[in-house]
């Protein structure tokens, strides 16, 4: 009985371990999307800047938009002229700021 309790608990702990290291993986995948979307929000902003036309003309304007791949991004303009976008795949969300 001791035997199997022992066989029993390294199966468990094993088993936790590796579905740990799936949804590490599965955020790892869904990183890079997030990241492109987030990237194409950034970029989608910063040029209805320089247009000085579109919802990132002004600060605090907010633009939102959807990849073919499924990823969402969402930009805005602070009063430091910063863009803030953050992009969103699966359940993995990335940021990222440009400053110029």
């Amino acid at each position: 009985m001791f035997v199997m309790n022992v066989i029993l608990l390294i199966a468990l702990t094993t088993a936790t371990i590796i579905m740990y290291e799936v949804k590490m993986v599965d955020d790892l995948v869904n990183s890079i999307p997030a990241f492109y979307a987030a990237d194409a929000g950034a970029e989608k902003c910063l040029y209805q800047s320089r247009l000085e036309s579109g919802e990132c003309a002004t600060v605090g304007g907010v633009i939102t938009g959807a990849l073919t791949n499924g990823a969402q991004f969402s930009a805005t303009r602070a009063a430091s002229g910063k863009i803030i976008s953050w992009g969103i795949y699966g359940n993995t969300k990335r940021q990222m700021e440009l400053t110029w």
